[in-house]
């Protein structure tokens, strides 16, 4: 998990009188190392195939781009951390592939850029992080100040939140030859050093018991965040208003609206974010909004993470 950062046993052994609220990081090099020379103009097909030849992605690159490999990741984490253990198919998981150019183009005028993120996160009302467990797989929005916007090429980064030391953060290569090959050598030496030392009850249970939540943990996977929504329409008059209608009947609040100069009229593009709401009333937005007879498909919607 995470290539050469040794999250796991951090993990395991860290936070043994604290509570954690949220795990949260860059799981993947591959899509990482993507996703940094998209920003910097690459066409997805060629950053592709230079990430297979440099060893970063596999043959198949399907696990890495549509986010299966950092949900099988997350769901590992969820366990060490929490102790809930979160089938993997059941984790919400979206890849990098529906990404534009264009979507880094509004991400800079956000002062943002855009990484692949598995979050798993206790949901709170006010502030108390005692609410069903969330976790999910999306690329976000990320501010240029914070941590993980950082980590280039094909860098990990593993950010926990928790009650006592509040944000701490793991990074390291997360992808090649020689720090996978690392990690599977500490591996294999806790596994044997576990088989000789019985009484070392942490080696021998891969995912020790947290310290004990206040009430049992239950899954949510409907998280509340701030969004940012890319809508793809044929120019007519009364867009930018229906779309605010139709956000009201969704129980959305937008927070701004960014278009830059269209050059097509047939496939212009503006972008809305928005306040925090649920995924929910997001994805039920944009596909009301992708039946709309000015929508060229249904909208992109991503994640936007607070600073």
């Amino acid at each position: 998990v995470c290539g050469g950062i040794p999250i796991i046993e951090v993990l395991k052994g860290c936070f043994v009188g604290d509570l954690v609220n949220e795990v949260m990081g860059i799981c993947n090099g591959t899509t990482n190392y993507m996703l940094g020379k998209m920003e910097e103009g690459a066409n997805y097909n060629d950053v592709l195939k230079e990430a297979q030849d440099l060893g970063y992605a596999e043959a198949d690159p399907t696990a890495d781009v549509e986010g299966h490999d950092v949900r099988a990741k997350i769901a590992i984490l969820a366990k060490l951390a929490f102790g809930t253990t979160v089938p993997p198919h059941s984790i919400p998981c979206k890849g990098i592939t529906p990404i534009l150019p264009i979507d880094f183009e509004y991400a800079k005028l956000l002062n943002c850029t855009i990484k692949l993120i598995g979050t798993a996160a206790r949901l709170s009302q006010y502030g108390e992080h005692d609410g069903p467990l969330s976790v999910y797989v999306s690329p976000k929005l990320v501010p240029n100040k914070h941590l993980l916007a950082s980590i280039s090429g094909c860098g990990n980064a593993v950010t926990v939140d928790s009650a006592n030391l509040g944000t701490t953060s793991y990074t390291g290569p997360g992808a090649g030859r020689f720090p996978t090959a690392n990690s599977i050598v500490s591996d294999i030496h806790r596994i044997a050093s576990a088989t000789t030392n019985n009484n070392d009850s942490n080696n021998n249970n891969p995912f020790p018991t947290p310290p004990s939540s206040p009430s049992p943990i239950i899954l949510d996977h409907d998280y509340a965040s701030r969004f940012y929504i890319r809508v793809s329409f044929q120019d007519e008059l009364g867009i930018i208003r229906r779309i605010g209608e139709l956000a009201e009947g969704c129980g959305v609040s937008i927070y701004s609206v960014l278009q830059n100069p269209m050059k097509d009229r047939m496939f212009a593009d503006c972008v809305v974010t928005t306040e925090e709401c649920r995924v929910s009333q997001v994805a039920e937005l944009c596909k009301v909004i992708g039946e709309e007879a000015f929508s060229n498909f249904g909208p992109l919607f991503m994640p936007l993470l607070s600073e």
